[in-house]
Order: C-alpha cells, then sequence, then structure tokens
C-alpha cells in the first residue's frame, strides 16, 4: 500500500512539473514522494564511480569558451539603456549579477536600470511598463518567466523594444515569442551535477533527499529533471521528496516545510534546495531538527551559503553558477542585440562544484569573480575590442 501510494504520487509529481501553476499550487500545500517503489536494487559501483569521477571534474576551474568568431563591434551600444526587471533584488546572486552587468556596460557608454520585481507577477507587469514609458531599448528579465507575462511583453516589442530573459532554460532552448536572446546556464546540468554529489557522497547508499523546487522559476523545471533522472539512474534505492516553494514564499514558509519533511521522512539524509536563496532558509530547519546526519546540497555559490561550506558546518556542496560572469554574458547579449548583430544561442557561462575538497583555495573575501579561476572580463573586453 506505502509503494502504491507513493507511486500514484511521484506521477502527480512528473504531471505538475508540466506547469508552473499547477506546482504552485503543490507548493501550498505541501510536498510529496517521488520514491523509486517496488522492488530494492543495488547500486551499480560503475555508476558511482562515474558520478564520483563527474564530481571531480566539475570541482575544476571552468574556461571561457567564446572564439574570436563571437567578436562584436560595440560602437553602436553607446547611449543604449537596458532595463532589468528582476525578480526579487533581495536574492544575493541577483544584486551580483546587475552590478556586473553595469559595470561591463559602462565600458562601451550605456547605462542600465534595475526594478525589483518582488517575486510576483503584478511587480513584473509593473516594471515592464516602466521600462516601456522610460523608452528603455532593451528589457532583461531576470529568472522570471516570459510565460507568465506575455502581455507586457508583447506591449514592449509594439513599443519596438526587444526582451532578452536570464536564467530561463537551457542553452538552445525554444524561446517564447517576443524574446530575442537569452542568458543562461546549462540547468540540466546543474541538478545532475547535486545528483552525482550526493550518490559519490552516499557511495550509493539507500538515501532518502529532500529536494525543494521553486516552479515560478522557469529553470527550476530543467534543475528538477536533470537531478531526478541522474538520481533514478544511478542510485535505483534512493528516494526524493519532492517539496514546492514559489519566490514570494521562501521566508515564510521554507524553514517550516523542511522540518515538517524532516519529521515525517526519517530516512532524508540530504536536503536539497534548488537555489542558495532558499538554502538560507532550510539551514536553520536542519540545526533545529537534531539530525546531525542530514547534508545540505544546494546550486548558485553564494558568499553566505559557500562560508557555511567552508565552515564544515550543514553545506556539503555548492554548484557554483557564476553570478558576475553571468551578467557579463547579459551585457553581451545585450551589445549584440542593440547593434542588430545575431544574439549569441549559447553564451556558454560556466558551472563549477564546491566541496570540501577545493573550498579551502577559495578565498571567500575576494570578489565572487574570482572563485572560478576563469578570466571572463579579459575574453569579453577582448570581444569588444575594450581595452579598459
Amino acid at each position: 500500500m506505502r509503494d502504491r501510494q507513493r507511486s500514484r504520487t511521484a506521477v502527480r509529481a512528473v504531471g505538475a512539473l508540466a506547469t508552473a501553476a499547477a506546482l504552485a499550487v503543490l507548493g501550498a500545500c505541501g510536498g510529496q514522494d517521488a520514491g523509486s517503489g517496488g522492488a530494492a536494487a543495488a547500486a551499480d559501483p560503475a555508476m558511482v564511480q562515474k558520478a564520483t569521477d563527474s564530481t571531480t571534474a566539475l570541482g575544476e576551474p571552468p574556461t571561457f569558451a567564446l572564439t574570436d568568431a563571437d567578436k562584436i563591434d560595440p560602437a553602436g551600444a553607446a547611449g543604449k539603456k537596458l532595463w532589468i526587471i528582476d525578480i526579487a533584488s533581495s536574492i544575493p546572486l541577483v544584486q551580483v549579477s546587475d552590478a556586473a552587468t553595469a559595470q561591463a556596460l559602462g565600458l562601451v557608454g550605456a547605462t542600465v536600470k534595475t526594478y525589483d520585481g518582488k517575486g510576483s507577477v503584478t511587480e513584473y507587469t509593473r516594471g515592464i511598463q516602466a521600462a516601456i514609458a522610460d523608452k528603455a531599448d532593451v528589457i532583461a528579465l531576470y529568472a522570471i518567466d516570459p510565460n507568465l507575462v506575455a502581455g507586457p511583453i508583447q506591449a514592449a516589442a509594439d513599443a519596438g523594444i526587444k526582451v532578452i530573459v536570464v536564467q530561463y532554460d537551457d542553452p538552445g532552448a525554444p524561446l517564447p515569442k517576443n524574446v530575442t536572446a537569452q542568458v543562461t546556464y546549462p540547468y540540466t546540468q546543474a541538478g545532475a551535477a547535486m545528483a552525482n554529489f550526493i550518490v559519490a557522497d552516499s557511495k550509493g547508499a539507500a538515501v532518502g533527499v529532500e529536494f525543494i523546487s521553486a516552479s515560478d522559476v522557469s529553470n527550476s523545471k530543467a534543475i528538477v529533471g536533470g537531478f531526478q533522472d541522474t538520481l533514478k539512474a544511478a542510485c535505483p534505492n534512493c528516494s526524493v521528496t519532492v517539496d514546492d516553494v514559489p519566490v514570494a514564499d521562501w521566508q515564510t514558509k521554507i524553514t517550516t516545510q523542511v522540518n515538517s519533511t524532516l519529521n515525517s521522512h526519517p530516512d532524508i539524509k540530504y536536503v536539497v534546495p534548488v537555489y542558495d536563496g532558499m538554502a538560507t532558509f532550510a539551514i536553520p530547519a536542519i540545526k533545529t531538527s537534531g539530525k546531525k546526519d542530514v547534508k545540505l546540497v544546494s546550486f548558485n555559490a553564494t558568499k553566505s551559503i559557500m562560508q557555511n561550506l567552508k565552515d564544515g558546518d550543514t553545506v556539503v556542496a555548492d554548484v557554483g553558477s557564476p553570478q558576475a560572469w553571468e551578467g557579463w554574458a547579459l551585457a553581451d547579449q545585450f551589445i549584440r542585440v542593440v547593434t542588430n548583430a545575431a544574439p549569441l544561442v549559447d553564451t556558454k557561462v560556466g558551472l563549477r562544484m564546491f566541496t570540501g575538497q577545493n573550498i579551502g583555495r577559495i578565498d571567500l573575501a575576494a570578489p565572487e569573480s574570482t572563485w572560478y579561476g576563469v578570466d571572463y572580463e579579459s575574453g569579453y573586453k577582448k570581444l569588444w575590442g575594450v581595452s579598459q
């Protein structure tokens, strides 16, 4: 009876992932199991080794992969204006990315304005309307699902304003109507990386995992898919409980949700919030649970979570998405769009896994841009022919 109930719940979880609206309802109602069900199967040592090798490889610095073929003349960008509508300006990674975009575009004489969306579709709409009224040249939607604001985006298009989405989906994914370009990470790979770490760290043991998604963030679906598919293949005995918490509810609901899930699922050994902004509220719940064997794995590599990892506290791994690099990538796409050049299909912003194996070599007092061991700033300046 227990396995049949888990199986039915897993089907509901997969169906819910198909639409953000459905998952938002599930988030309000709590979590659901997506366990393997059925007869237990032994972990494959080859799969465990593969996960270990993948984790080790991702711990190395990424490379700046754009080439001379991607060069662009930024002269036409001078005097142009970019409006960034943030999903929520209070999120640390958003602040880092926005600042980097402003820094980069300052080199070519363009300006940046930001708007705090506060996790609200109403605010996203107001932000787009304000950008239109201000005669923006380009509007960037930061981690906002463009399908939620299709009407306002149409109004921007009617006003001759191009739209770039940031953190929408995997590179190369089809873009919605009236969206010109995107700046993104390989989100499916990020989800797979978190799962690989758990398989490697647990040596393929049958463990329970709480995965906390955010269905109102469009890229969450790709991360969830990459995580679940990888874990299922490499650890058939692992079980996953999926909880969904929309952005606007992170501060008020995550701690309570994690407490509840840990209490009702004593087999859980790993808590995996899909973003570091959620981890901030999940860590206190793990601490108050008294379960010292529960570890946290996350995605983004923001400073406070990285410090927790370095202190050997609760965080054991964080897949880094270089936010300042992303900010420069947005500046690059902006230049291409306003100069009528073809935007990049893949901005090739890399990932890096931080664990106990390499965190000791990272100076967290230094800018986030130094943690990844790659000089992307010089790379972009070369592409733009800028010497500052």
